[in-house]
């Protein structure tokens, strides 16, 4: 029993009145209540300003005022609570622990602010994407606001460190060396992440483009962390990683403005040469007449054994292969009637065999 009580006679002393913790119940009564005033009248301000400042910019439709006041919305209990104790401490005398009531201060205010940053980040980074809309961008854009958290609160925590006396230096500097050893593991793995980003950044092509990479024709149907899938022509699905992807020659057909058409025809070397010097204005006017076409040029080309070779190229007003085909056809079509017309006979592959008696 005696050793209990020396033992709480280390916390609390009758001397002059009642003290615990070194400091007389007077000091402890004007620190509670300082502390209790300042919580009170902080929160309540803080939260009636942000009301205030919330309905401006409503009334103004401000987005980046917008994100500002909800990033304020996230204000925690405990960071004003945290400011009512600084406040309430100033009235007690805490010896070795002093430092206690600023310290707790400030991690409070690097915590809160990581909160406000993570916040601004997120519904900014929503907002963009938002007006930016595009399926192809959802997988890069996790990846954007994941990275972006890690910073913030890797950054908090370095601040915490500092504070606490730690050197941050040397911590990264050992991370570092671990940090290598992982990027070299994980290389591969790591360049098709920042490839998907650099697609979402540059956008090359989108889900739903008609692309070619090398040998490869189709449609995109997922660009994904890693890799794209792509719909070949021939109906089965490719699946390419992002990395060999951006390092490729890749056309994007479903972004033409206008598609360029070469087309050849053969004639017979029998055609007369009236019908050779009309060939070219024939087959320009037919072009010409055809919707969504633009002609370009025609020219004899050359000869061949058994033909005289001629080459067109015009363009169709649309990015569209099936328009294309259509337009093709039509003129196709309208070549072999006026042809047929004036007797012109297309050449085709013949070989004359001379017998000797």
């Amino acid at each position: 029993m005696d050793s209990l009580l020396t033992y709480l006679n280390q916390f609390v002393k009758i001397e002059e009145g009642v003290y615990f913790l070194g400091n007389s119940l007077w000091n402890w009564l004007l620190a509670i209540a300082t502390a209790t005033v300042v919580y009170f009248i902080i929160k309540p301000i803080f939260g009636l300003i942000v009301k205030k400042i919330d309905k401006v910019i409503n009334h103004k439709l401000n987005k980046p005022g917008d994100i500002a006041v909800g990033a304020l919305k996230h204000s925690k209990a405990w960071f004003f609570i945290a400011i009512a104790f600084f406040f309430g401490a100033k009235f007690l005398k805490l010896g070795e622990y002093d430092f206690l009531p600023f310290r707790l201060l400030m991690f409070s205010i690097f915590i809160q602010s990581g909160i406000w940053l993570n916040v601004v980040f997120s519904k900014g980074l929503r907002n963009w994407s938002q007006k930016h809309e595009n399926p192809s961008q959802h997988t890069a854009i996790v990846i954007v606001l994941w990275f972006g958290r890690f910073l913030i609160w890797a950054t908090v925590l370095l601040l915490i460190l500092d504070h606490l006396g730690i050197e941050a230096v040397s911590l990264l500097a050992g991370l570092g060396v671990g940090g290598i050893a992982i990027a070299l593991a994980m290389q591969k793995i790591l360049g098709d992440l920042f490839a998907s980003i650099s697609i979402m950044l540059e956008k090359p092509f989108e889900i739903g483009d008609f692309v070619m990479v090398g040998e490869i024709r189709g449609t995109v149907e997922s660009i994904g962390i890693k890799t794209t899938r792509i719909r070949s022509v021939n109906g089965e699905q490719i699946i390419i990683s992002n990395s060999d992807l951006l390092e490729s020659r890749v056309n994007n057909f479903k972004r033409m403005t206008e598609r360029r058409i070469v087309f050849s025809l053969n004639v017979s070397n029998l055609t007369t040469k009236e019908n050779i010097h009309a060939i070219t204005g024939i087959v320009k006017n037919i072009i010409d007449s055809q919707e969504n076409t633009r002609f370009d040029r025609g020219h004899l080309k050359g000869f061949s054994p058994g033909s005289i070779d001629y080459e067109f190229v015009y363009w169709v007003k649309s990015p569209e292969f099936i328009v294309y085909m259509d337009v093709q056809q039509k003129i196709n079509l309208a070549i072999i009637d006026e042809f047929a017309e004036r007797k012109i006979i297309m050449a085709y592959p013949a070989q004359k065999v001379m017998l000797e008696k």
